[in-house]
Formats: C-alpha cells, sequence, structure tokens
C-alpha cells in the first residue's frame, strides 16, 4: 500500500507536465492498496485510462470509482468526493513509475530462488494434484483437486481449475510483452500486476505460453483446448469450449469467444474478438473482429461462410 499524497508528490517531481484535480487535501483519502482496472475500481484503487480509450469512451472517466486515475491530460473531470485525478502527457508512463516505485512486489514473478524448494510455500495445491519432474510453482499459484501438471512446466500468479491437464515445458503467469518508449527513446517494460485465471477441466498441451495479465487477468474459461506451442498474451480471454490449434498467436486484450475454433498458426491481432461459434481458417490473421459463426480465412481474415448457411 501507499499513501496518496506519496504517488502524487512522486508523479509531480518525476512526469513533468502533471497536473492534479480533486479535493485540496489528501489526509482523509484511503490509502492505494493496489493496481486495477479503471472500470473496475473500487476505493484504494490505483487506475489508468489511455488516450484511445479516453477519445473512444470520454464517459469512462465520469464513471471511475477509485481513489486515484491517472488519465490523458485533455481530459477535464468533475472532481468528486473521494477520487482524484492526474492528468498527465502521457499517462501510461506515469502508471508505469508510479508501479515501480510503490507497487514493486504486486509486480514481481514470484518463482522460487536458487536453492529453494520448487514449491513456494504460499502456493495452495489440492487434493490429488499430480506435479512432473522439474515442475515449479510459484507464489499467488492455487491449484485445485485432480489437476495434472507436466515435467519442466512453470506457474505463477495463476488459479488453475479442477481436472485441467497442463503439458510439459510451459509458462503460465509470467508476464508478458509490454513496452513503452520514455522521453530518451528507451523502453520501458509495463509492470504486470495480473494474473492467470483457469477453469475447470481445461487441456493445455506442452511448449504453451500464457501471460499473467498486465491489469486485470487473462482467463481460461471452462473446457477449453489448447494444443501443443501457443503463445496467449496478456489479458486473452479464451471462453468455454473454444479450441485453439498449434502455433497460434493471441495477441494482448485478443478475445475467443465459447465454442470457436483458431486453426493451426492462425494469429489474433491485439484487442481483437473472434465471436462464439466462429472458424480461423489455417494461417489466418485476424487484424479485426469476427463475427459469432462465421469462418474466415487468409490474411487478412476474410469471411467465407456463414455456418448455417444464412
Amino acid at each position: 500500500m501507499a499513501k496518496l499524497a506519496s504517488i502524487l508528490q512522486y508523479l509531480h517531481e518525476h512526469h513533468p507536465g502533471c497536473r492534479v484535480i480533486g479535493a485540496a487535501s489528501t489526509d482523509s483519502a484511503p490509502e492505494v492498496r493496489r493496481i486495477s482496472r479503471d472500470d473496475e475500481a473500487e476505493p484504494g484503487d490505483l487506475a489508468w485510462l489511455s488516450l484511445k480509450k479516453a477519445q473512444a469512451e470520454p464517459d469512462r472517466v465520469r464513471r471511475f470509482e477509485g481513489t486515484l486515475l491517472i488519465c490523458p491530460e485533455l481530459m477535464e473531470p468533475t472532481p468528486r468526493p473521494g477520487s482524484w485525478y492526474v492528468l498527465c502527457p502521457n499517462p501510461k508512463l506515469a502508471v508505469i513509475g508510479a508501479i515501480q516505485t510503490f507497487f514493486a512486489e504486486a509486480a514481481a514473478n514470484g518463482l522460487p530462488g536458487h536453492g529453494d524448494p520448487p514449491i513456494h510455500p504460499s502456493a495452495l495445491i489440492g487434493d490429488g494434484v499430480r506435479l512432473g519432474f522439474g515442475a515449479v510453482v510459484g507464489s499467488g499459484v492455487e491449484i485445485a483437486d485432480g489437476v495434472v501438471v507436466g515435467p519442466h512446466t512453470v506457474l505463477a500468479r495463476c488459479c488453475v481449475g479442477a481436472g485441467t491437464s497442463i503439458g510439459a515445458s510451459c509458462v503460465i503467469g509470467l508476464p508478458g510483452f509490454g513496452m513503452d518508449k520514455d522521453a530518451s527513446g528507451r523502453y520501458l517494460r509495463f509492470p504486470h500486476v495480473g494474473g492467470v485465471r483457469i477453469g475447470a477441466d481445461v487441456e493445455i498441451g506442452s511448449n504453451v505460453c500464457i501471460d499473467r495479465g498486465s491489469i486485470g487477468d487473462t482467463v481460461i474459461c471452462d473446457g477449453a483446448r489448447i494444443d501443443n506451442l501457443v503463445h496467449v498474451a496478456h489479458n486473452v480471454v479464451i471462453g468455454e469450449n473454444a479450441v485453439v490449434i498449434a502455433n497460434a498467436m493471441l495477441g494482448g486484450s485478443a478475445r475467443v469467444e465459447r465454442d470457436s475454433w483458431i486453426a493451426p498458426s492462425a494469429s489474433i491481432m491485439n484487442q481483437a474478438s473472434v465471436g462464439a461459434g466462429a472458424v480461423v481458417g489455417l494461417g489466418a490473421v485476424v487484424l479485426r473482429d469476427v463475427a459469432a459463426d462465421t469462418v474466415v480465412a487468409g490474411n487478412p481474415a476474410r469471411e467465407l461462410e456463414r455456418k448455417g448457411g444464412e
């Protein structure tokens, strides 16, 4: 946790051009205890809003219910009791700095160190769980009953539902690839503070990477099937009974809705959505949303037909 006044002072000193809107005194403000999405924030939460989201949904600022929102300088939020707003030229760089300075523990990977037991003492492991040789279980991990984890798989910052099977040499719950340049042109990594939530009766093949969420969680819903050599980036959602086959790549915040089918070597662009029951063909590159119950293929992916002959 961190005092609101300390965060505001840091932003003032290290991110020139930031401007605070809120009550004159922060004495009555709750301590900032966590980082959250702006649309899920509660008192005690810090969140941020990108210029793209602010322009697309300007009402998001008014709906903010957390303690501190870092947002683009073009916004002019109306102060509300219990909330403060920091208007910045570059909100992403500002929130990167705030997380690194005040919430470094939340962004830590939580893996055992050299010479430590391979299972972190804080991990919660259910009945009948089978861990393969060389598996590593870090902090923030909860494994429900009957889960099978293959050899040399690494789990961190994730919850795994009952009856799920995970293959060999997977990496689940480590940070994804999120970068932004500072004023000098140097790349800074966006600290990931979310986790991974895997439902019940999920099957995950070998050599699969599922990144922890940047803010919020990456989610794999009940009954999903993920083949070998699939990459699932931060904040992806894979719906119930969806199938994602070998060498597929799901970009950050992509959504694959229930009962959809992603063929081998397909790529889903960041934030693109594949509707329920849709099929994405072999090697397709999805750059925009795919409607439910359609079949798409090609680069860029185009609709071939609508399932059911409509």
